[in-house]
Parts: C-alpha cells; structure tokens; sequence
C-alpha cells in the first residue's frame, strides 16, 4: 500500500523526479496485491492494478537512494545481510527523526477495519516525508542522492506559514528568511492586502500542522491576537505570540510550542525576524516542562483531574 499512497502524493504535488517502488523480504515474486489491500485502497481512490511482488535484492539496494522499512526488524534484517547500505535503510518513523514507537504493522490476515488504520497512518506519514524531500539533490546521471549521508535530515523543520491581509507583507519577509535559510515551508496564504478573515488562514496552518504534515507553523495579522486564539482551538496546537526575542525562547523551551504568532502593527519586521530566528532555533527542554504540557493536553482531552 505504501508504495502507491506515495506515488499518488508525489503526482499531486508535481515532484515528478522521484520513483518509487517496493521489495519485500521474503515475499513470492509476483503476487498481486492482497484482496483486501486492494479494496480499501481503491475505496480511497487509488488504483493498484498491475502490481506484482518481488524480492529486495543488492541490486535494488545499489540502485536506490533512500530504503525505507516499515518496521525496525526489517531495517536490521537488510543490514545483516547488507551492511555496507547502513548509511540509506532507515525505518519510516526513524527518518522522520521520529522517537519510541516506531514501527508500522503489516495488516495481513487481521479485519478489514486495520487495513483501512494502516492505510491511513502511511498516508499521514507520507505527507510527512514529502517535506524531507528537499535535503536531497540531482546527481548528474539524472538520479537522486542525499546530501552528505542525509546530514541535514533532522536539522532543519518543515513550516506552514499564512497571514490575514494585516500581516501579508510581514508574511513575505519572513518567507525571504526561510528561503535564505534553505527551510522547507508552505505558504498558505492570504495572497495579498486585501481585506479576509484570519481564522481562514490561522485554521489552515494549524490544521496542518496539527494533522503531522508540517513541524511547525508562522501566523501573523494584525496584533496576532486572532490568530494564536485561531489556533489553539485546533486539537494539538501549543500557540504562542511572541513580541520578544525572550518569549520565543522560552515558549519552545519550556512550552514546546509548535505555532508562533506575532502581530505586524505591533512590531517591526527586523524585531520580528529575529524573533522567527530564535523561535526555530530553540529546542524544547523537556523535563518538568514535559509533565506540563502533558497537563495542557489533558485538559484539551477533558480528561484533566486537577493537581496530580
């Protein structure tokens, strides 16, 4: 399934230099994809017919530029027996930089309700890889190779950014930093100074990012009010506004803050940049913080009992 959720994200988005394709470990070469398999991912409107099976082999591993597992125990089982491909297998979930539980079960033989799970946990995770995409670069032959051994994989976030019509132009400023910065972002809107409604855009970006496809998201109008209001309602979403260069650090240090809002009649643009700087470049401290932004999440679950 994983291999045409990706195919299908990569046609929508236009990334026409990517190929993907799958191997198994210890599948019989050329056999369809199950029945099973086949109906919940036509019911999601992507079409399967002509698969067939085969087997991972040094080969498609010389030839590939990334290989990614759906489990941990695949990923050691390539190894063993290929180990000099250490530096492209990665588990899906451990590429993404992701921690702790990090396998995706194979629905085989299990009802017809887990295949549909699956299904839909890979394509959540699949817009998630789109956004890695970027760290890697044309080799002359015309393949695709990682940059560096994939060094910059982690280092940098993918943003979803958007604006009110107050806010526009603060908007394309911070874009020209994110573009100088060589981070990967979204713009989604608004498009000009025209007159709209912030909680169109401060939905979008937070939804989004909520919903695993970005890291973090950038919400500017007017005072920047509106749109942490926006976005804190969006299940997930820890919003800050930010005015100081010190309430950006602090909020991702001790908050884990994962959208930032500011206000473009509040401050200016340079005090704002370097606001935007601080805020990406800080890490959450985890600790104490930890037990607390769990509480914050409890209460978002209605599940909070008070002082524990």
């Amino acid at each position: 399934m994983a291999e045409y959720i990706f195919r299908k994200l990569l046609a929508e988005e236009g990334l026409k230099n990517w190929q993907v394709s799958s191997a198994g470990l210890m599948a019989l070469p050329g056999q369809s994809i199950s029945a099973m398999a086949r109906k919940v991912m036509e019911e999601d409107g992507t079409k399967v017919d002509g698969h067939l099976s085969r087997l991972l082999s040094r080969k498609i591993l010389e030839r590939a530029d990334v290989v990614l597992t759906m489990t941990d125990h695949h990923r050691k089982m390539i190894l063993d027996s290929y180990p000099e491909f250490s530096n492209k297998v990665f588990t899906i979930r451990g590429f993404l930089g992701e921690k702790g539980k990090i396998d995706i079960s194979d629905p085989y033989g299990q009802p017809e309700e887990r295949y549909r799970e699956i299904r839909d946990e890979i394509k959540k995770i699949s817009k998630m890889l789109l956004g890695k995409l970027n760290y890697f670069s044309l080799k002359e032959e015309g393949n695709l190779r990682n940059l560096e051994n994939n060094k910059h994989r982690g280092d940098k976030v993918n943003i979803a950014i958007g604006s009110d019509h107050a806010g526009y132009e603060f908007k394309q400023e911070i874009i020209k930093y994110l573009e100088d910065e060589g981070y990967q972002y979204k713009d989604m809107g608004t498009d000009s100074t025209v007159s709209i409604d912030y909680p169109d855009y401060g939905y979008k970006v937070a939804s989004a990012v909520a919903e695993g496809e970005y890291d973090k998201g950038i919400l500017i109008c007017g005072t920047g009010i509106g749109m942490s209001i926006t976005a804190n309602k969006v299940k997930g979403i820890r919003a800050a506004l930010c005015h100081d260069v010190f309430s950006a650090r602090a909020t991702r240090n001790h908050n884990n803050s994962n959208v930032l809002a500011m206000g473009a009649r509040v401050i200016g643009i340079g005090l704002a940049l370097e606001i935007v700087k601080t805020w990406l470049g800080e890490d959450f401290d985890g600790g104490r913080h930890q037990r607390r932004v769990d509480k914050m999440h409890s209460i978002e679950r209605g599940e909070y009992k008070g002082d524990e």
